[in-house]
């Protein structure tokens, strides 16, 4: 599965001109690269690039003020990133 995250129009850059909510997509790919995410303790999302079992990196991560929404599947338990 994929994970999409919504990030705030307030999330921008500040020269990007604001045309409301980003949307960002991380596609699983046939590969066998897929994307999970987890939260920090801060309340920042990571999206996670899987690539094998139990190897993760982190692909991405959103302060916690950044994202309104994440939807995926979450960081299965004994993974390590």
């Amino acid at each position: 599965m994929s994970v999409h995250v919504k990030l705030s129009a307030e999330a921008r850059a500040p020269a990007e001109p604001s045309k409301g909510p980003l949307d960002l997509q991380y596609e699983d790919s046939a590969d066998g690269v897929t994307f999970e995410y987890d939260l920090h303790p801060s309340g920042a999302p990571r999206v996670l690039r899987v690539f094998g079992t139990p190897r993760t990196g982190v692909e991405a991560g959103f302060g916690p003020g950044a994202w309104l929404q994440v939807a995926g599947t979450y960081l299965r338990s004994g993974s390590e990133y």
